[in-house]
C-alpha cells in the first residue's frame, strides 16, 4: 500500500503573501523545525538592499517555502509519481539551507579564504548528509535530494525524469527564480519582477528526447516568458545592482576581510572546507551553522575598537561611501587595452587598486572601494525552450526582443563625501585608468 495518502502533502499549512496557503507534509514540518533550517529566518534574502528599500528584510526562510510550493505545482504538470514528487518538493525546500550570512555575499568571503568558489548549494548538500537532525528525518530520501541538487541521475527517477526534475529546481526557467523575482518585488514595492506566473505554469511541457526530457513551454506561453526574462533583467539592473546596495555590500565585505585576515575576530581556519561530499565536514559545519546576519554583526561589533567594527557601525548609521566614479566600460573607456584590463580584474585586483587609489587620494585604505558590477543583458542564463510546431526552439529564435551584447560592465569607485578626496580619486581614474567620463549617474 502506498504511504502517500490523499492528505500526505497536506499535514499542515502555512500562510504566504504570494500563494495564500502553502501545504506541507509531516516530514517537511519536521525539517522546517530543525535548528539548521530555522537559521534561515536570520538571513536576509537581499543582503544590504534594505539600505535602499527599507522593507527588503524578508528572509531565505520564506523564500525556501515558496520554492517548495512552486516546485510541487510544476512537478504536478509532469508524469512524476508521489515518491518522486516528494523528492522534488524536498529539494525545493532545502536548496538554500546552506546559505551563509547576507546570502551570496558570504560566498565571496568563502572564496577569498579557500582560494576557490564554495557555493551555498554545496554546503546545502553537506548539511543534508551530515546534520544529524536532517539526516534522521530524511532517511533514504536524503541521498536522492542530494543527487537532484548535484544534477546527478536520481535513484528511482531514470535518466529522462532526472533531467526534468533538475530543470524544475535549477535551470533558466526554474522555480527558484520564479519565486525570488516575485517575492523580492512584492516586499520592496516595485513591479520589475512581476510576470504572468499562472500562464507560464499552465503552458509548461517537456521535450520528448530519447535520452532525457527537458522543461519547456508551449508556444502560447512564449509571451509570458518575455515578461519573465525582462523582469529578471530589470530586477538585476534596478534592484540587485543598485549602487547604494553595492556600497553597503562592499563595505560589509571589507569589514569581513579585516575581521578574518587582519584582526582575527573570525578564525579563518573555521571557514576552510572543500566540496567533497565523501568527507566529513563536521567542524566546519558546526561553526558555519552558528552564523546568521545578526550573529556575524554581533561577533564583529563586540570588538569595538577594531576597524571592522567601525565599518559596520557606519553601515548601521547608513554613513556609506558614495559613488565617486560610475562608468560603463564600453562607453567611457576608449582605450581597448585599459578596458580589457579593468574588465578582467578579480576581487584581489580590485582590492589592490582600491589601496592604490586611496594612497593617491591621501585617505585610509578602507575609505576607497573599487568594484566591477556585471549585469547580464541576454535576459537569462542559458536557453529557455519553447515547443514551436512540435519542435523545441530557443526563446531567442522566436523573440522579437534582442540585444547585441551578453553583458554590460559598470565600474565604480566608492569614496568619502569630501570634495578634495573625490577630486583626487577622479584624477587617478582619468589619468591612470584612461576613463573619459567618471561622473556618478543619479
Amino acid at each position: 500500500m502506498s504511504p502517500y495518502a490523499n492528505d500526505y502533502f497536506h499535514f499542515k499549512s502555512i500562510r504566504d503573501p504570494l500563494y495564500g496557503f502553502i501545504d506541507l507534509s509531516e516530514t517537511e514540518i519536521k525539517l522546517i523545525d530543525t535548528l539548521v533550517f530555522r537559521r534561515l529566518q536570520g538571513i536576509k534574502q537581499l543582503s544590504h538592499a534594505y539600505l535602499v528599500y527599507p522593507t527588503a528584510i524578508h528572509t531565505r526562510f520564506e523564500h525556501a517555502l515558496g520554492v517548495m510550493h512552486l516546485a510541487d505545482r510544476v512537478a504536478q504538470r509532469f508524469p512524476f509519481d508521489d515518491s518522486q514528487r516528494e523528492i522534488i518538493r524536498l529539494a525545493g525546500l532545502l536548496h538554500d539551507v546552506g546559505h551563509g550570512p547576507f546570502s551570496h555575499l558570504f560566498e565571496d568571503v568563502m572564496e577569498a579564504i579557500n582560494g576557490r568558489r564554495i557555493d551555498h548549494d554545496k554546503i546545502s548538500m553537506m548539511l543534508i548528509k551530515e546534520d544529524p537532525d536532517m539526516a534522521k528525518i530524511l532517511g533514504d530520501s536524503g541521498m536522492k535530494v542530494i543527487q537532484l541538487l548535484n544534477r546527478d541521475e536520481i535513484s528511482g527517477f531514470g535518466t529522462k525524469k532526472s533531467a526534468l526534475a533538475t530543470d524544475i529546481i535549477a535551470s533558466s526557467l526554474d522555480v527558484d527564480k520564479m519565486d525570488y523575482l516575485r517575492r523580492d518585488s512584492y516586499h520592496i514595492g516595485v513591479h520589475y519582477g512581476q510576470f504572468d506566473l499562472p500562464r507560464i505554469i499552465h503552458t509548461l511541457t517537456h521535450t520528448d528526447d530519447s535520452s532525457e526530457q527537458r522543461i519547456c513551454v508551449r508556444s502560447k506561453g512564449k509571451d509570458a516568458i518575455e515578461s519573465y526574462r525582462l523582469g529578471r533583467y530589470l530586477m538585476h539592473a534596478q534592484v540587485y545592482r543598485h549602487h547604494t546596495r553595492l556600497a553597503g555590500d562592499r563595505m560589509f565585505f571589507q569589514a569581513l576581510d579585516l575581521a578574518v585576515n587582519k584582526e582575527n575576530i573570525i578564525p579563518k581556519d573555521s571557514l576552510r572546507t572543500d566540496t567533497d561530499l565523501d568527507k566529513d565536514h563536521g567542524d566546519f559545519l558546526d561553526f558555519y551553522t552558528k552564523l546568521d546576519d545578526r550573529s556575524l554583526y554581533d561577533r564583529i561589533l563586540a570588538v569595538e575598537e577594531s576597524d571592522a567594527a567601525k565599518i559596520l557601525k557606519r553601515i548601521q548609521r547608513r554613513d556609506l561611501l558614495k559613488p565617486v566614479v560610475e562608468c560603463l566600460l564600453d562607453v567611457d573607456v576608449i582605450n581597448a587595452q585599459n578596458r580589457n584590463k579593468i574588465s578582467r580584474m578579480n576581487t584581489h585586483d580590485l582590492q589592490s587598486l582600491s589601496c592604490d587609489i586611496a594612497e593617491y587620494a591621501g585617505t585610509k585604505a578602507q575609505n576607497v572601494i573599487a568594484y566591477l558590477s556585471t549585469v547580464q543583458v541576454n535576459l537569462y542564463d542559458g536557453e529557455i525552450l519553447v515547443m514551436w510546431k512540435g519542435v523545441p526552439r530557443t526563446q531567442d529564435e522566436l523573440s522579437p526582443i534582442g540585444v547585441d551584447k551578453a553583458t554590460f560592465n559598470k565600474f565604480y569607485v566608492f569614496g568619502p563625501d569630501e570634495e578634495p578626496i573625490r577630486k583626487k580619486i577622479i584624477e587617478y581614474v582619468k589619468e591612470r585608468l584612461g576613463i573619459v567620463s567618471v561622473d556618478h549617474i543619479d
